[in-house]
């Protein structure tokens, strides 16, 4: 366990540490990558730890990555087990409303899986980008604290995954206090 301190204020988080998501089946992650193609391992690491649970995976992702999970996974998987992910458009999902915010995965559900009901497990992993907006760190923030009261609630696994070049360190240290998994490469680390 790593205790991250936030601020003049000292308020701490517990924040495990995982370098895999395969045993992962609940919790608020945080990812900071550099490496595309490690990202991408990993994004299909948790799309197959999810369906070895019988679990829809949703994935928010940009156009140009989405193609490229989708080729490793079909290189993966059968038909039937690539009708259970799903994808969504980042842009599309965070600026559904006009301007960056936060969107319930469940609000996109029923459109995205033929015969939804409550019932079915799904983990969603989202790779959280914006326009260059002076506001934006805090709406992230709203965001996702937002985020993660409705992963508590629904003893989810949803996965936040920011590049790291783009996140600054002061907002890096809040958006840890954000969440309960940290996601670390096993070479690089975070």
């Amino acid at each position: 366990m790593s205790i991250i301190q936030r601020g003049a204020n000292l308020e701490c988080v517990h924040l495990k540490e995982v370098t895999e998501i395969a045993n992962q089946v609940k919790g608020h992650g945080i990812y900071f990558f550099q490496d595309q193609d490690r990202y991408i391992s990993n994004v299909v690491d948790f799309v197959v730890s999810g369906l070895e649970r019988d679990e829809y995976s949703i994935i928010v992702e940009n156009d140009r990555i989405i193609p490229l999970i989708q080729k490793r996974l079909k290189d993966l998987l059968d038909e039937s087990r690539l009708e259970k992910v799903n994808f969504i458009n980042n842009y599309d999902f965070y600026y559904a409303k006009g301007d960056f915010s936060v969107n319930s995965i469940f609000d996109f559900l029923p459109n995205l899986i033929e015969g939804y009901s409550e019932n079915l497990t799904v983990r969603s992993w989202a790779h959280v980008e914006w326009r260059d907006e002076p506001a934006v760190s805090k709406k992230l923030m709203s965001s996702e604290k937002e985020a993660d009261e409705i992963v508590t609630e629904t003893n989810l696994l949803s996965i936040c995954a920011y590049d790291s070049d783009r996140v600054s360190e002061e907002l890096k240290q809040s958006l840890l206090a954000c969440h309960n998994l940290l996601l670390n490469d096993k070479e690089n680390g975070v």
